[in-house]
């Protein structure tokens, strides 16, 4: 929302709210051009406070001072043939790469499509357990994960995966690269399948990492502030 508003600005034009069924103007820019009157009652002011949609079914997004609908996810121009939901981005690529960043929904189904619930670590067929835990009677959930990789979870994790399963107990979406060094807003080639297992041991060891980025960051900053006082010395 806060890019189309910034280039709404930037392009002289307005902000629209695009929803399945219709588009309302939510906001205007500093724009001099004068709308026609039965559409001034549905445009207002820009105000950073106004109510952002949160719906996946409505999107905020940028027109240009000739009317052109602005590209979500890279803001360039849309084809403007086809009514406001179709012409919510440039290209199928651009679609595909907003959707992977702001739906999780969207970004676990598509995970699954292409690698079928596979652990890319230790190979667990992750999604097909949980189908078949999900549908055993309750009596025999347990012994099922007992005889899994999964049983080394916590017998809190396991008490809920028995209780009540649902596909996130089993396996989880994780980034090749991870966020903290760039890759959160990445192609479906920076998703993989995690068991739950594996991604919780990799969670660690990034969490680690980390904490060694900031010691390294701080003892440079030290090492700094110390030459720099040397050097007024």
């Amino acid at each position: 929302a806060q890019a189309s508003l910034s280039k709404a600005r930037e392009e002289g034009g307005q902000v629209r709210l695009v929803t399945k069924e219709n588009v309302f103007t939510k906001r205007r820019s500093g724009s001099s051009q004068t709308p026609p009157a039965a559409e001034r009652q549905d445009k207002q002011p820009c105000k950073a406070e106004e109510e952002q949609p949160s719906s996946e079914s409505s999107y905020l997004q940028a027109v240009d001072s000739h009317g052109v609908p602005l590209c979500l996810s890279c803001q360039e121009a849309c084809p403007t043939s086809g009514g406001a939901w179709d012409t919510r981005f440039c290209c199928q690529r651009c679609q595909e790469e907003f959707q992977l960043r702001s739906s999780q929904t969207y970004m676990r189904s598509r995970v699954l499509e292409a690698e079928q619930g596979v652990c890319q670590h230790c190979s667990l067929h992750a999604h097909e357990l949980f189908l078949k835990v999900r549908d055993a009677p309750p009596s025999q959930r347990k012994e099922m994960l007992e005889n899994t990789w999964l049983a080394q979870l916590s017998l809190k994790q396991l008490n809920e995966m028995i209780r009540a399963p649902v596909e996130g107990h089993f396996w989880q979406v994780d980034h090749i690269r991870p966020v903290y060094k760039g890759g959160g807003q990445c192609s479906l080639d920076n998703l993989q399948t995690l068991c739950t297992v594996c991604h919780r041991s990799r969670t660690a060891q990034q969490a680690r990492e980390r904490s060694q980025m900031r010691k390294s960051v701080k003892a440079s900053k030290v090492a700094s502030d110390i030459t720099r006082f040397f050097i007024r010395k």
